[in-house]
């Protein structure tokens, strides 16, 4: 080969890695100078989730009664994160589980290691067939020495909530987005969290689709001004930003909501949750 030739060669070689480079960057699809986060981000697309970045587990939560998150209901194959929900054999369940109530079925959550404050969050997810609530969420679960002190607070910004088959036919394809602030001190086991008074905490919009039927694209900007919700590219909902500063974490997870929604059909168990992809950027201020 020439050295002409081996040149060329070397500044196609180059072309193709910064072509590829670009394309894993990720465009923000908000204008504004925007820098693609990865320690945040992922394509699910190795065979196992990436522990660097991601429990397979609450740390602070074991799950919701009648059900519990189990690791083997995590999976990542095919190029998507997969939540599944299962329906249990108590008999067969752990004593430990069983004394605590949660024994009737199996769910699944990740949650990120690190929490992050600010930007723009996009998932293209598919919800579960089955009355089990399929969530995308950001969460302060508090660290011990705020979690007992007066005048500390925990935060949650649920970027959707929705149902595949929810147990109320008034809720059928209902997208939920809301939001939750909780001041201290309160103890896990006992419901005595002081919930802070929000106006404009929650939205809720009928959408013309089934959510299990296809992959949809779920959004969230979050500064310190204001708050935006996104499906498919249009925003849905606004409100200023009144509280929500604390870096929180970034969660997926499936739970059964009895009180809400009743238990699920067994006969629609397993199901599973679908993410695609998960996506952050952050303004970048330089």
């Amino acid at each position: 080969m020439s050295h002409r030739n081996s040149r060329l060669s070397i500044v196609f070689l180059l072309i193709i890695h910064w072509l590829s480079g670009v394309s894993q960057s990720h465009v923000c699809p908000l204008k504004g100078n925007w820098k693609f986060v990865k320690e945040y981000s992922d394509e699910f697309n190795s065979k196992k989730l990436d522990d660097s970045k991601w429990w397979d587990f609450n740390p602070a939560w074991p799950g919701r009664k009648p059900a519990h998150f189990s690791r083997k209901n995590v999976g990542v194959k095919k190029g998507s994160l997969q939540l599944t929900a299962k329906a249990l054999d108590s008999t067969k369940v752990d004593i430990e589980l069983r004394t605590k109530g949660l024994d009737k079925y199996s769910t699944a959550i990740v949650k990120s290691k690190n929490r992050i404050q600010y930007g723009y969050f996009e998932a293209r997810c598919k919800s579960m067939k089955a009355n089990v609530c399929n969530a995308f969420w950001l969460y302060d679960p508090l660290n011990a020495d705020k979690k007992y002190r007066e005048g500390s607070f925990s935060e949650e910004i649920d970027i959707f909530e929705i149902f595949g088959k929810p147990g109320k036919p008034e809720f059928d394809r209902v997208y939920w987005a809301t939001l939750h602030r909780y001041e201290t001190p309160y103890v896990e086991s006992i419901v005595n969290k002081k919930k802070t008074k929000l106006e404009d905490y929650s939205k809720k919009i009928k959408m013309p689709y089934e959510f299990y039927d296809d992959y949809h694209t779920f959004g969230f900007l979050w500064t310190a001004e204001k708050l935006q919700w996104y499906v498919d590219g249009e925003m849905v909902w606004e409100r200023k930003n009144d509280y929500f500063t604390n870096p929180l974490h970034i969660i997926f997870d499936a739970e059964i909501m009895e009180d809400w929604m009743g238990l699920p059909d067994n006969k629609d168990l397993p199901s599973t949750f679908y993410v695609d992809y998960i996506r952050v950027w952050q303004m970048d201020e330089g």
